[in-house]
């Protein structure tokens, strides 16, 4: 246990700077989308005002106040950049985490193999890291959300504009609900899927770095595979699916095919990592 915390540590101080490279682009992109966004639309409601000859209390009779849930969907790109370019920093991390190992530059795969742990540790480690890396992210723009709420009623102020919850802010957002789930069920779906994916993703690696150009081919087949095994409920008669199932026991069956999914992934990958690669 001592060994496998060491390498999580080592693991996590290695990728530090790019997690602090992406939350500080996506609280600046985030908070100047919100105050870019909310002086827009002032400007386009005195522009509408002006011509019209009206007030602004009767434009908001009209029309409303704008809540902080549509501004979060009116700054769009402004939002989901930033979040996009997390999600590929992690799926590009995850290859990156073992490659690096064999094409950095002194190969540093022939001292991390040889290290006196077992090579499980390696794997879990590298697994615990990218889940560090996910939930460090998450936890970040769960905090930017009331800073950005704070900066979008100090810009624009309380006579066009009306505050709304943390959790309305969420719900209301499709991006933002799957990363940030509202219940726990979809936090155990969302995020199991996730890490399934990472085990799997870890297990092309390494049988490519076992088997090299063969292991290219065994892993695609073994992406595949898993693709068929999981669509399973699909490959039944249309009548069996709609009128003897149930929701709850399609999701059930969905359920235990990704833990067995996992459980095989996890049994493969360590096997890999402990008899095929080699130094």
């Amino acid at each position: 246990m001592n060994r496998y915390l060491k390498l999580v540590h080592w693991e996590v101080t290695r990728l530090w700077k790019l997690l602090a490279a992406l939350a500080l682009i996506t609280a600046l992109l985030q908070c100047a989308g919100i105050a870019y966004e909310t002086h827009k639309y002032i400007g386009q409601v005195n522009d509408h005002v002006e011509l019209s000859k009206s007030t602004i209390a009767a434009y908001v009779q009209t029309n409303g106040k704008l809540p902080f849930t549509q501004m979060i969907g009116r700054a769009g790109l402004w939002m989901y950049a930033p979040i996009a370019l997390c999600i590929g920093g992690i799926a590009l991390y995850i290859f990156l985490i073992w490659y690096k190992e064999w094409f950095g530059k002194n190969a540093f795969i022939y001292r991390l193999l040889t290290i006196p742990t077992a090579r499980g540790n390696i794997y879990f480690a590298k697994l615990t890291a990218i889940l560090v890396f996910v939930s460090s992210l998450v936890a970040f723009q769960i905090m930017l959300l009331p800073l950005e709420r704070s900066l979008f009623a100090a810009v624009g102020g309380d006579e066009l504009f009306a505050g709304s919850s943390i959790y309305d802010a969420v719900q209301y957002n499709r991006l933002l609900s799957v990363l940030i789930p509202p219940t726990f069920t979809d936090f155990v779906v969302y995020y199991g899927t996730g890490t399934i994916a990472v085990l799997i993703c870890f297990t092309a690696v390494l049988l490519e770095r076992s088997y090299r150009l063969r292991g290219i081919l065994a892993a695609a087949i073994y992406m595949v595979a898993i693709c068929l095994f999981m669509t399973i409920p699909l490959w039944l008669p249309g009548h069996l699916t709609v009128n003897y199932f149930y929701d709850s026991e399609l999701f059930f069956i969905e359920t235990a095919l990704g833990v067995i999914v996992g459980a095989v992934t996890v049994w493969l990958g360590l096997r890999l990592i402990t008899r095929k690669v080699s130094v």
